[in-house]
């Protein structure tokens, strides 16, 4: 598989998927504008390369939650993924195994949490949560993630109800028994949050309480996704949260919202030495994750490109597209002078 055009990749992942599976993985809220200026964001800012700077080594660790890795990507969570692979979120975590990457799977997943566990290797993985009204059952779902050697889990924030989206509205995938939200309680059948059933819905009430009680029960640490906003990144802090995710969920829920690339700035100046700041949203490039660094970012997320690997040549592709990536970030920093991500700070782009 070539993954150095990601369009080329998206259109091969396109011809490869149902219709339906299309339109769920690409679609954006109503008009989709967040999501295409989510892309456009990243690729406006402009670097200002240092020179004659000692690249003997170009190193890209960097520790998130007191843990090395390899390098600043993740794997954002994304949910069902037997729409994409047979072997749905197993077939991704073996992918993201392969290249060392930390994987976060999505609570809408559709494979066994203890299956996802079982291709870990020494990748570190992570659980988004979406809080259930019903406690216990959260309860039971963290102990459950840690007893499987899950080391964080990321809370998502920003979809107590779902959005809507006209083109996956448009093209509905019909529920099968054999893809199942397995670790939802009653698993229920994959159908998408575009449906009209689910329209205006409040299906995940987590508020400030919920946030609080989480962090102190939760046996691994606790991180918020879905934060566009200074002020609510330090109240989450504030609760307990190690970590934030700057995140307009891919322009999937509230159309218009500002880009992550827009936030991240205003949020990572606000949780300096309070928190540990990420982003995702539209990242396709290694001079993305760079600038994304430079913005104060610590790390960032990489969602439908995965979805696209996966689709084309499964765990083989998932680790092709991380490998492009990495590779891109190598070059991003040794073109720009910047040979360890420490030197990836603010005076490397243009004013705005």
């Amino acid at each position: 598989m070539d993954s150095v055009d990601f369009d080329a990749l998206e259109d091969a992942a396109r011809a490869k998927m149902p219709p339906a599976s299309f339109a769920f993985c690409a679609a954006g809220a109503d008009d989709e504008i967040s999501m295409s200026e989510n892309i456009a964001a990243w690729r406006a800012r402009r670097l200002r390369p240092r020179v004659l700077r000692d690249l003997t080594v170009t190193d890209t660790r960097v520790t998130l939650l007191g843990k090395e890795h390899p390098s600043p990507i993740l794997i954002a969570p994304t949910g069902r993924h037997k729409l994409f692979h047979p072997q749905g979120e197993r077939e991704t975590a073996r992918g993201a195994a392969a290249a060392n990457v930390g994987y976060v799977m999505a609570s809408n997943a559709n494979m066994l949490i203890e299956d996802v566990a079982a291709e870990r290797r020494a990748a570190p993985q992570w659980f988004q949560l979406y809080y259930w009204p019903n406690r216990a059952e959260v309860e039971a779902l963290i102990d459950r993630l840690a007893a499987a050697g899950f080391t964080a889990l990321v809370l998502t924030v920003d979809a107590p109800t779902p959005g809507w989206s006209p083109r996956a509205a448009r093209s509905q995938h019909q529920p099968s028994p054999d893809i199942l939200n397995i670790n939802m309680p009653g698993s229920p059948m994959a159908r998408t949050a575009y449906h009209p059933d689910f329209a205006g819905k409040v299906m995940y009430p987590a508020t400030w309480r919920e946030l609080e009680w989480l962090a102190r029960r939760s046996p691994i640490p606790v991180l918020v996704k879905g934060v566009l906003r200074a002020d609510d990144a330090v109240r989450c802090a504030e609760c307990g949260a190690q970590a934030i995710i700057v995140s307009n969920h891919g322009g999937r829920h509230l159309d218009t919202t500002v880009t992550t690339a827009a936030a991240i700035g205003e949020v990572a100046s606000a949780l300096a030495g309070k928190a540990e700041v990420y982003v995702d949203g539209g990242i396709r490039r290694g001079t993305d994750i760079l600038k994304a660094l430079a913005l104060g970012a610590r790390a960032v997320l990489i969602g439908r490109p995965i979805i696209w690997g996966l689709t084309v040549d499964g765990a083989t592709g998932v680790t092709t597209v991380l490998d492009h990536l990495r590779t891109e970030l190598v070059r991003a920093m040794q073109l720009t002078g910047t040979a360890s991500l420490k030197e990836a700070t603010g005076d490397l782009l243009a004013p705005n």
